[in-house]
C-alpha cells in the first residue's frame, strides 16, 4: 500500500474520534492528555536513547509530568497553569541531574523532559483557554485548519514545489506548498464559520480576522515543523515514533499545531473575538 493510501486511511479512522472530543470540555481535557502521553514519551524516548542505566524510572516520571499539566490546567478552570509549570520545571531539572548524573547524555536526557513539559504539554494546553474563553468552535477550527494546511501544503508541494524553505531542516516543505496550504486554510476557515454557526448558532471568528489566523497557521505550522525536524536532526533520528502508520509518530503529526494553538489563543485575546 503507498504512503498516502496509509496516511488517508489513518486520518480517516483518528479524525472522527478527535472531533468528538470537542462536544465537551472534559472530553478535551482527555483528548489533550493523551496526545500529551504520547508525544511526550516518543520524545523523551528519543532523548534518552543514549542513556542506558537509571534512565526507564525518569522517563516514566517526565511523561507523567506532562500529562499531569494539561489535567492540572484545565481541571483548575485554566488559570493555574503557569506557576505548576515552572513548579514541574524545575522539579524535573532537578531529579534527572541526580537520577542520571555522571551518566553520557544526561544533558539530552534533560533537556528532552522539559521539552516534553514546555513544549508539547504547555503549548497543546492553550486549547483549554480557547475552548473556555473563546468558544469550542474557535478551539475546533484550531485543530481543524491545521489539517487542512498539513494536507494543501503536502500535495501542492508535491506537484509545484521548486523553492525550498530549508533544505537542512525540512527539505520537502517548498514556499509553493506553503502558499496553496494558505489559500485552502483561508477558504476552509470561512467555510467553517458559516457552516457551524449556521448549525449550532455559535459565532466563530470573523472573516477579517480569518485572512489574518490563516496567515498564522502558515507561518507558525511552518516553523513548527522545521522546529520539530531540527529538533529529530539534533537527536539523530528520522521518525518521532511510528504510532500513526503513515504519518510517524505523534509528535510529527502535531509539530505544526504546537506552535500555532499558542499563537492562536493570543491572536483571539488580543483582537477580543
Amino acid at each position: 500500500m503507498s504512503e498516502t493510501k496509509t496516511r488517508t486511511i489513518t486520518a480517516l479512522i483518528v479524525a472522527p474520534f478527535v472531533v468528538l472530543c470537542f462536544v465537551s470540555y472534559e472530553s478535551l481535557i482527555g483528548l489533550v492528555a493523551a496526545v500529551v502521553l504520547l508525544a511526550s514519551y516518543e520524545l523523551l524516548n528519543i532523548s534518552f536513547s543514549k542513556i542506558q542505566n537509571g534512565s526507564r524510572y525518569y522517563v516514566l516520571i517526565g511523561v507523567a509530568s506532562s500529562v499531569a499539566f494539561p489535567v492540572f490546567y484545565g481541571l483548575s478552570g485554566a488559570r493555574e497553569g503557569l506557576s505548576f509549570l515552572i513548579a514541574i520545571f524545575l522539579v524535573n531539572s532537578i531529579v534527572g541531574i541526580i537520577t542520571i548524573a555522571d551518566k553520557s547524555g544526561v544533558w539530552n536526557a534533560v533537556l528532552g523532559t522539559n521539552l516534553s513539559i514546555l513544549y508539547i504539554a504547555g503549548c497543546l494546553s492553550f486549547f483549554l483557554p480557547i475552548y473556555l474563553d473563546h468558544g469550542p468552535g474557535n478551539a475546533l477550527l484550531t485543530l481543524s485548519a491545521v489539517w487542512i494546511f498539513d494536507v494543501f501544503a503536502y500535495f501542492t508541494g508535491k506537484r509545484y514545489g521548486k523553492h525550498k524553505i530549508s533544505k537542512t531542516f525540512s527539505p520537502l516543505k517548498s514556499l509553493e506548498g506553503v502558499i496553496g496550504g494558505l489559500i485552502a486554510t483561508f477558504l476552509y476557515t470561512v467555510l467553517f464559520k458559516l457552516v457551524f454557526e449556521f448549525l449550532f448558532d455559535i459565532d466563530v471568528m470573523s472573516v477579517s480576522m480569518a485572512a489574518i489566523f490563516s496567515v498564522l497557521v502558515a507561518v507558525m505550522g511552518t516553523f513548527g515543523d522545521i522546529f520539530e525536524s531540527a529538533l529529530k536532526r539534533f537527536f539523530k533520528v528520522k521518525h518521532s515514533g511510528s504510532a500513526l502508520p503513515g504519518h510517524g509518530g505523534m509528535l510529527d503529526r502535531i509539530d505544526g499545531l504546537l506552535f500555532v494553538t499558542p499563537t492562536t489563543y493570543f491572536l483571539l485575546q488580543f483582537l477580543k473575538f
